[in-house]
């Protein structure tokens, strides 16, 4: 007999996530794209930044020559920004600022809303992979983070507690970004409840 599933947040009904999440109304909009082997996976958090916020935009796969929508999205706009650490061997030249800059550069023009960032999710082996299969990736400008909050991800291992999950790190752009870390604080709310609800079946 097939498991009862959620038709809006596509989990299981025992551990549907909708009644943890709120809507925001964010002015940088945020792309994310999943790597196929983050899909089903339980411990993830890209979904509630997809539920949560307003302007998102979410794509699924490792080769950008499979998906024009978000081809089209880089092409949508110059204030483009990819959130990725610097890798060693960088075969295109990027250049790589930290939040501040890019709010500096954007704000006499048509503010942060102007700012779009793009996400991958997925463990760093993966996401490399992604970097590695993609030069129109690799010659994004970057933006860089310096956490202000140290990694609270309970269910699933990371290197360390400066090593974010994907809700964090969007989290963390956000609320940089826009200079309101209460607006985005629904985010690591519905974070936390996921964390507690997996949890609790342990």
């Amino acid at each position: 007999m097939s498991r009862a599933v959620c038709q809006t947040c596509g989990r299981p009904q025992k551990v549907c996530i909708c009644d943890f999440i709120q809507p925001i109304e964010n002015l940088v909009e945020i792309g994310i794209l999943q790597h196929p082997s983050e899909v089903k996976q339980i411990k993830g958090t890209a979904l509630i930044a997809q539920l949560s916020l307003n302007r998102s935009q979410f794509w699924v796969g490792e080769d950008l020559a499979e998906l024009p929508g978000l081809v089209d999205w880089l092409k949508s706009s110059p204030n483009i920004y990819l959130l990725y650490p610097e890798i060693e061997n960088q075969e295109e030249a990027y250049s790589s600022f930290y939040i501040e800059e890019v709010v500096k550069v954007l704000e006499p023009l048509n503010g942060v809303e102007a700012i779009k960032v793009l996400v991958l999710d997925g463990t760093w082996r993966k996401t490399f992979k992604i970097m590695q299969l993609n030069p129109q990736l690799r010659a994004l400008n970057r933006i860089e983070l310096n956490p202000v909050l140290e990694s609270k991800y309970r269910v699933r291992k990371q290197r360390d507690t400066k090593s974010l999950s994907t809700v964090e790190a969007i989290y963390e752009v956000l609320s940089q970004l826009e200079s309101n870390a209460e607006k985005y604080q629904p985010l690591l709310d519905a974070f936390d409840l996921m964390q507690n609800q997996q949890l609790a079946f342990r």
